[in-house]
């Protein structure tokens, strides 16, 4: 295996334990602790021989992780949640990477006493585990590696987490810090940074909502939305991040799940971006 990082994500995802179940601890109800997670292998393979039709061999590898950890106090309720998704794909006997994020948020919210919407904090990380290439490029010079870019939002606001399926945090305070390790893209002025620069700060609004409902044992939906206004542009380069999973267990090591993924950022590129995924393979669940 050329790709170390990808070598060591398929033997996490081998070693996990594919059997899906639910699993919430009576300690865990005692103490206000809960946690739920989605660890999700899926997969596509075309082989052709002497085939008239026409067509090329192809497979597609998709892996999936999103842990969630809640802990209600007296006074607040810390949420942390991980996010980590890495695709491949083979055409021609070339591989191309077509998905890599890794994230980390911390929400602390106050716990409802006089009013649901209460004093709220969010520290938010996102990076990804390999480098990344240019669709059709065989010089194979990065565009985003590790550490470049990494993306820091800090926000201050309110949060409402009354809801059963859903929690939203609204900040008017917020900081989006985008920072380029590498010195190659940095000289390229990469997402945003002045030419030669390492790091950039903006200051704007963010909301985020998340949203998680489990319609049967089987099938389960969970989402993801961000958005961030930097006061300093147009409302037309509001950044959007929108993640929507859902997963439906066809027996208990198989499922079939679709992955929407839809950004906009024009650090990146001026244009949507979207990945749509729907596959078949192991899943593991903690509900």
């Amino acid at each position: 295996m050329k790709n170390p990082i990808l070598a060591v994500l398929m033997v996490a995802c081998a070693c996990t334990p594919m059997f899906g179940q639910e699993e919430v601890s009576e300690d865990s109800k005692t103490q206000g602790f809960q946690r739920t997670a989605i660890y999700s292998a899926s997969g596509a393979f075309t082989d052709l021989n002497n085939w008239n039709a026409g067509g090329e061999n192809s497979s597609n590898l998709a892996l999936l992780l999103r842990e969630n950890w809640t802990k209600k106090g007296e006074s607040f309720t810390t949420v942390h949640l991980l996010e980590g998704n890495y695709g491949l794909s083979r055409q021609a006997g070339v591989i191309t990477k077509n998905a890599d994020k890794l994230e980390f948020t911390t929400t602390v919210t106050g716990s409802p006493k006089t009013t649901e919407w209460n004093f709220s904090g969010q520290a938010n990380v996102r990076t990804q585990f390999a480098p990344g290439y240019a669709a059709g490029d065989t010089t194979r010079t990065p565009i985003s590696t590790i550490g470049a870019p990494i993306y820091g939002q800090f926000s201050l606001g309110l949060g409402n987490n009354s809801w059963e399926h859903w929690a939203v945090f609204v900040s008017p305070l917020a900081a989006k810090t985008t920072t380029v390790l590498d010195a190659d893209l940095r000289d390229k002025a990469a997402f945003g940074v002045d030419t030669g620069a390492t790091w950039r700060l903006e200051a704007g609004a963010k909301v985020t909502l998340n949203y998680t409902e489990q319609f049967t044992d089987q099938f389960g939906v969970t989402a993801k939305a961000d958005i961030f206004y930097n006061y300093e542009t147009s409302p037309m380069a509001t950044d959007v991040a929108l993640d929507i999973i859902a997963l439906y267990k066809i027996k208990e090591a198989f499922s079939v799940n679709a992955h929407l993924q839809l950004n906009r950022d024009i650090d990146q590129v001026d244009a949507w971006q979207r990945r749509t995924v729907l596959g078949v393979g192991l899943a593991y669940t903690i509900k």
